[in-house]
């Protein structure tokens, strides 16, 4: 009987801290936040927390200071949050920048890596020109190679070695064989 009564009155104070405080408690917390939308929220989050501690509410003194400071702590932490949030959320834009503007940069220098590589290729001699690209480009092995274009095993084998050899020079002559090794050296860092 004493829980079933105390427990009434815990709701009927409830009911009355509501009434009087719903208003000025949003207005306290929309001042602060400029968001009604948020205030509201927050003006919920105080009233479900004085719900839980219901019991205890005919024992405070000054509802008026136990109110509004729960109020403040909370409008203060989603504050604290919404402010760390946006630093966060700055942080991620800055580096998905930097990614992006990396991967800009690499698909320039793979570009031009790919310009060069063409420009060397051009340079070949016909039959070369062709083993590379059967090789390279089509994937076939050193005896299908030579059987398609009635050649030895080892003459698509030095075909092969001396066109690698003349690309590479070709592509240390521009440059490009260092960017590629700066390139690699930042791959495998970022793993």
């Amino acid at each position: 009987m004493f829980l079933s009564t105390r427990k009434c009155a815990g709701e009927q104070s409830f009911m009355l801290l509501f009434d009087v405080y719903k208003n000025r408690l949003f207005g306290y917390v929309l001042a602060i936040t400029h968001s009604p939308y948020i205030a509201e929220e927050i003006t919920q989050e105080v009233f479900l927390k004085l719900w839980l501690n219901r019991l205890e509410l005919d024992k405070i003194d000054n509802p008026d200071a136990y109110i509004f400071a729960i109020a403040r702590n909370k409008t203060l932490n989603y504050l604290r949050k919404a402010n760390y949030d946006k630093k966060l959320l700055r942080e991620i834009e800055l580096t998905t920048a930097d990614t992006l503007n990396n991967d800009v940069e690499e698909r320039q220098a793979v570009s031009e890596c790919d310009g060069l590589l063409e420009k060397a290729i051009t340079q070949l001699s016909p039959q070369r020109k062709q083993v590379y690209r059967l090789s390279r480009k089509e994937g076939l092995n050193h005896v299908e190679i030579a059987r398609q274009l009635n050649i030895s095993r080892n003459t698509v084998k030095n075909h092969l070695v001396e066109t690698l050899r003349f690309i590479r020079k070709y592509l240390h002559k521009n440059g490009i064989l260092l960017l590629l090794a700066g390139l690699f050296s930042a791959f495998k860092n970022s793993l």
